[in-house]
């Protein structure tokens, strides 16, 4: 059997470019040996699909070799998302009616496509594109790539159409196999655990600029040590001859260990402890803030500053550290396989900005648990993750932060719930559940004006219920 598939391979190898007189020639050969005993039925359609298999990968060989090597490399993935999403928040202020609230519904969607290129054995390169979520300047937003349904921002017509930005693009650089070295506008390299789409301090669009080294080297099954260092340039600060006007460019610099494997087959662990600096925080503003006009926002939760507005009253530098604990199987056969439980697990944080005191609100923490499937890969898979978390007034930059989460504001705390069900292949459903509201009581505001205060005008209690609906794509 194997000596005809590799003659009569071989011959179609030979006259692959005639195509129509290679499936003639070896179907009338396959059915005069089928017709004088050699071959079985059986025989004749297992040759026939071997036949066919090797064909295919000659011609695509083949292919290749036509191809240059940078482009035989090259791979492509991206996702997209459909989202219909209702916000609402309570709204407290002088003049206002108790239990007045605000609401908000949007259509919204997101597509971004990824090129990757192992150019050699030690360098890959990076670029992806996306659909601009513009902020209020009409540049890419940082936090956001969604295009909203009637407009990102007011004055644009019906059925507009979004830019496309450049998400990141960056060259990883693998030396060993126990260190990385990246360098340009990079997915973050941070480690946080992840809780859903969800993060205490990051929001999951933000791509930062600048270089990172990662190492990690594996003891063995229980021990793994690893550390991350960067450094992120967050502004160009123009120079001046002025002494007092001298600006000097603000940088983040961050650093991470820990170590991360099995405690037993089942359980396993991650754990780090992290410092992250920012260099100059005083001498710039940044302009991707929360807005002090926003519906959704009370005026005065974002990060201290000058009178002026035009400087950080704090420096921000923390110390803290992170958990992810977690067990494959925890149930093993004692639930029946209607309710299997794949993975079960726990997650915390708790960092402290040592630039701000106490009183100023300088803490945060999160606490939250995960269960169902580690991987979303198809009909019955599901994973659902919750999660309570702490962003105090000063505690982290308020540019930073989820942009769902009270609309990335700090001086906030509250809850996040997600539910995600796998649909088909790479098709998955996700509703989300934020119901998040200042830390503390607010002061109250002054409001001049007669009648009931605008939205602006907040002196209290201003919860926001955010609901998300999400069709996902992934390719």
């Amino acid at each position: 059997m194997k000596k005809i598939v590799s003659i009569i391979t071989a011959l179609m190898i030979v006259s692959w470019q005639g195509a129509s007189f290679a499936d003639s020639s070896v179907d009338a050969l396959i059915q005069k040996l089928e017709d004088k005993g050699i071959l079985t039925d059986q025989d004749a359609s297992q040759l026939k699909d071997e036949i066919g298999a090797n064909e295919k990968s000659s011609q695509e060989s083949t292919f290749k070799t036509l191809l240059p090597d940078w482009l035989n490399n090259i791979k492509f993935t991206g996702d997209f998302r459909l989202r219909d999403q209702y916000q609402r928040i309570d709204i407290a202020g002088p003049g206002v009616t108790v239990g007045q609230r605000a609401g908000y519904n949007r259509g919204r969607l997101r597509a971004r496509l990824n090129f990757e290129d192992q150019i050699n054995d030690k360098v890959k390169v990076i670029v992806g594109i996306a659909t601009n979520g513009e902020n209020s300047a009409g540049l890419g937003n940082p936090r956001s790539n969604n295009l909203t349904f009637g407009g990102n921002n007011t004055g644009e017509n019906p059925f507009y159409k979004s830019t496309i930005v450049l998400q990141k693009a960056y060259a990883i650089y693998t030396p060993t196999s126990w260190a990385t070295l990246e360098g340009g506008q990079m997915d973050n390299p941070i480690w946080e655990p992840v809780t859903g789409n969800s993060q205490l301090l990051w929001d999951p669009n933000i791509t930062q600029q600048g270089g990172a080294v990662l190492l990690q080297k594996r003891l063995n099954d229980y021990v793994t040590p690893w550390a991350t260092s960067t450094m992120f340039v967050l502004d160009d600060a123009a120079p001046s001859t002025s002494a007092t006007a001298f600006k000097t460019d603000p940088y983040m610099y961050v650093e991470q260990g820990g170590i991360k494997g099995n405690l037993t087959e089942k359980v396993y662990y991650k754990a780090g402890i992290s410092y992250y600096g920012v260099s100059n925080p005083d001498r710039v503003v940044f302009s991707n803030r929360p807005s002090s006009t926003s519906t959704t926002s009370p005026t005065n939760n974002t990060n201290s500053t000058n009178g002026t507005g035009s400087q950080y009253t704090y420096g921000y530098y923390l110390i803290g550290g992170a958990l992810d604990l977690g067990m494959n199987d925890p149930f093993g056969e004692l639930l029946p396989s209607p309710i299997y439980i794949p993975q079960i697990g726990v997650v915390a944080q708790f960092y402290e900005n040592n630039g701000a005191p106490s009183s100023a609100g300088n803490k945060a923490w999160e606490l939250g648990g995960y269960v169902g499937s580690s991987q979303l890969n198809g009909w019955g898979t599901w994973k659902l993750t919750s999660v309570y978390k702490v962003l105090e007034r000063n505690a982290w930059l308020d540019v930073f932060p989820d942009a769902d989460d009270y609309n990335g504001a700090t001086d906030t705390a509250g809850i996040r719930t997600q539910l995600d069900l796998g649909l088909a292949k790479n098709t998955w459903l996700t509703l989300t559940y934020y119901h998040v509201n200042v830390f503390k009581d607010i002061s109250a505001l002054s409001y001049a004006g007669s009648g009931p205060a605008p939205l602006t005008a907040y002196s209290g209690s201003a919860p926001e219920n955010l609901y998300q609906i999400d069709l996902n794509f992934k390719f």
